[in-house]
Parts: C-alpha cells; sequence; structure tokens
C-alpha cells in the first residue's frame, strides 16, 4: 500500500488529515483536463496538546461528516504520511525478476537497507526503467516506513466507512502542483495556521521536507528569518511557491520575497482546478495521483 508514486488510478478521493481539519477533494478527468467534483473541509476539535492520533474518535467522525456532505459514491481514498516518516531508496535489481522476485529480494535486503525491524516494517517498490549504469538491471525506487505510522489512518479510514487505496508520500504527492519543468529548483511553503513546511526539489539533492512551528501570523516577522536561515547552505530555488490557508495578498508575497532575495508567488492554478484554494494542495495533488496511470 505505501508510496503508489502517483500511479493509482481514476477516481480516488484525496484525503488529507490537518490538526484540526479533514480536507477532501475529487476530480474528474475531462476533455483532457481536471475538473472538481467535490472540494470540502471538516473541521474537528483536536485534543489539546497531543495528535489526534492519542484521540482519533473526532477524526473518525469528521470524515464521515465530509462523507456525508460530499455526496461521494466512491469510498477508496488516498491519503499521505509525512515524508521524514519514509525512507526511499534507489536499487539495482535484475531486469529478468518478475515483481514478486524483486519484492522477495527486497524483503530479504530490508534489513541491511532500512533502519526499522522487520515485524513492523511497510514496503512498497516501483521500476523506474533500466539501468544506465548497470547493464542488466532495472532501476527499482522502493519506500518503507514503520506499519505503526500506517496503522492510525488504516484505523480511521475503515472505522468512518471508507477504503485505504493508497498511502503516499507528501513531497511526491506535492510535486504533481508545481508548474511544469521546475522539480529540479523549486520549493513550496505550505502555511498553516499555527505551523509551516517547506519543500524543496533541487537537482542532485535530496527532496527536503523540514516543519517550522510558525504559522500564519509570522509572516511579516519571524518567518522569513527562519527561512533564511534554512536555507542559507543549500542552492537557493528558482522560485519559492506559496500555498496558504488563508488569503496571502501581493504586497506580503513581495515583502517576503524581498526579505529572501528570491522571487514568491502563489502556486499556479493547474488546468480546471482553479477554484481551489491554498490548503486544498495536498488533498488535490493525492486525488490528482488517483487520476493518472
Amino acid at each position: 500500500m505505501l508510496g503508489r508514486f502517483g500511479k493509482d488510478a481514476g477516481s480516488l478521493v484525496g484525503v488529507e488529515i490537518a490538526p484540526d481539519t479533514v480536507r477532501m477533494v475529487q476530480l474528474q478527468r475531462h476533455n483532457r483536463r481536471c475538473r472538481v467534483l467535490v472540494s470540502l473541509q471538516e473541521p474537528f476539535e483536536s485534543p489539546a496538546g497531543s495528535d489526534w492520533v492519542a484521540e482519533p474518535a473526532a477524526v473518525v467522525a469528521a470524515l464521515r461528516r465530509a462523507y456525508r456532505r460530499s455526496g461521494l459514491r466512491q469510498r477508496r481514498v488516498a491519503l499521505a504520511l509525512p515524508a521524514n516518516q519514509v525512507i526511499c531508496k534507489l536499487c539495482h535489481l535484475p531486469v529478468e525478476q518478475g515483481g514478486a522476485e524483486m519484492e522477495a529480494q527486497l524483503l530479504a535486503d530490508a534489513e541491511r537497507l532500512f533502519p526499522f525491524p522487520l515485524e513492523d516494517l511497510a514496503l512498497d517498490f516501483q521500476v523506474m526503467g533500466g539501468s544506465r549504469d548497470q547493464p542488466g538491471c532495472a532501476e527499482v525506487m522502493v519506500a518503507a516506513c514503520r506499519q505503526s505510522a500506517l496503522a492510525p489512518l488504516e484505523a480511521v479510514v475503515e472505522e468512518a466507512g471508507l477504503q485505504l487505496e493508497a498511502v503516499e508520500i507528501d513531497s511526491i504527492a506535492l510535486g504533481r502542483m508545481l508548474p511544469q519543468g521546475s522539480h529540479q529548483g523549486a520549493a513550496l511553503l505550505r502555511i498553516e495556521a499555527h505551523s509551516t513546511t517547506l519543500y524543496s526539489w533541487q537537482s542532485g539533492w535530496p527532496q527536503q521536507r523540514r516543519e517550522l512551528s510558525l504559522g500564519m501570523s509570522t509572516i511579516s516577522g519571524a518567518l522569513p528569518e527562519r527561512l533564511q536561515d534554512l536555507l542559507a547552505n543549500e542552492p537557493l530555488p528558482d522560485c519559492l511557491l506559496v500555498a496558504s490557508r488563508s488569503p496571502i495578498g501581493a504586497g506580503r508575497l513581495q515583502d517576503l520575497g524581498s526579505r529572501l532575495n528570491l522571487p514568491c508567488r502563489l502556486v499556479p492554478d493547474l488546468a480546471g482546478l482553479e477554484h481551489l484554494d491554498g490548503a486544498m494542495i495536498l488533498a488535490s495533488a493525492l486525488a490528482l495521483g488517483g487520476l493518472r496511470r
């Protein structure tokens, strides 16, 4: 289940469980464009000072309310795990091996590849194509996490009466929302009410996901300083894209760009997705992955 890398087919419902809100999006392909069938947010009261995982009943109830409000018939959903909970590695395996043989070999090598106990290991893989460096081998992207990280997602989805079809890595899913051709010099800033996450994709550097305990109210204060510190020891992106839970005016974006010394702009709309706000970017990316084969 872990990682499908955006290859699952049609009509999955993208779901994000934020700290205090369930977000749900379903898309449909129409005349080579994507159109929004459902986009909604359902708030819930999170336990004071703790993650929803500690008391999942509120999330289950919010998922049920959101599903009823949506009017959807599709119960198959896709969710994401934070990239810092998943390890991805590129392996080379003989091209003559079938899927079952590749899986058996990766499981046999798992103890060497990943720092998780085998009894708590969730693993998935995707064949990327032939290897240029090792003739006769295929490049295989392998993703692994702790099964204990997946279990809470599986439990709340099942209890809500839905079916967890795919679990992706948030940074891979969000890459679909970048402008075409910008993956090798892009950064994305997701701004929530009380937290901000910086994602970056740079050629020759691993994908980065860094969380800051700073929210919307700090965009003109401490947030630019923290971002300057994070970006100081790596190549600057060509542009910083911003997706925000609350609207950000052009003046605040310009001020942020001036302080960081790089262009800042809102994430551009994808064809057919013009009516989705910044809060829905991850749920939309998961739904978009469900449309691509």
